[in-house]
């Protein structure tokens, strides 16, 4: 079972993620939409699926980002990881996987200070498994709508899947922490 106060929790933890990811510069806007089910997107347009877990002893949350590979996503990814070049190919997969890795990264740091929890690597999918995702039996789905700029749209979705016989009840401090890392590598 999953508390109401979590679910809050969570949402609010991958609104925010999204909307600080996404606002690149000050030039950028971003909204985040709640949605009642997934939307299962027309198969006819190309279309990447990006799929990214975090776990921990207690739950799983499966998340699932759907975006069009059109030239305004490809565009707005290029200028995310700062690419001099039109991103196409494995190039723009690859721009797809850092993108949903930084939100995911973000919730995962905060998620962290509550519980100890891993991060998977993104990997791709064909669209249309976003079909069968109710074969996790998740115990809490909550779907997204994503514009930046009025011009780039993705779908995304959270799924929360549960430890048997347990409850999942937490909250997190949704004050700003003093010194936030964007997600960049450290090295040592």
């Amino acid at each position: 079972m999953i508390s109401p106060r979590a679910n809050t929790a969570l949402d609010w933890l991958f609104d925010k993620s999204v909307r600080d990811t996404c606002v690149i510069g000050p030039e950028d806007h971003c909204v985040v939409i709640r949605q009642p089910q997934m939307r299962l997107n027309d198969e006819a347009v190309k279309r990447q699926l990006v799929v990214l877990n975090i776990s921990s002893y207690l739950f799983r949350i499966v998340t699932l980002f759907d975006f069009d590979m059109d030239a305004a996503t490809a565009s707005y990814l290029g200028r995310l990881v700062r690419s001099k070049e039109q991103l196409k190919d494995q190039a723009l997969r690859d721009a797809y996987a850092e993108f949903v890795n930084m939100i995911c990264g973000a919730v995962n740091r905060r998620l962290g200070e509550v519980f100890p929890a891993g991060m998977s690597t993104p990997f791709l999918l064909e669209n249309s498994c976003s079909r069968y995702v109710s074969l996790l039996a998740p115990a809490h789905m909550q779907p997204f709508e994503v514009v930046i700029n009025d011009l780039v749209r993705f779908n995304f979705a959270v799924c929360i899947c549960m430890a048997k016989e347990t409850t999942l009840d937490f909250d997190i401090d949704r004050s700003e922490p003093e010194d936030e890392s964007s997600g960049e590598l450290e090295l040592f």
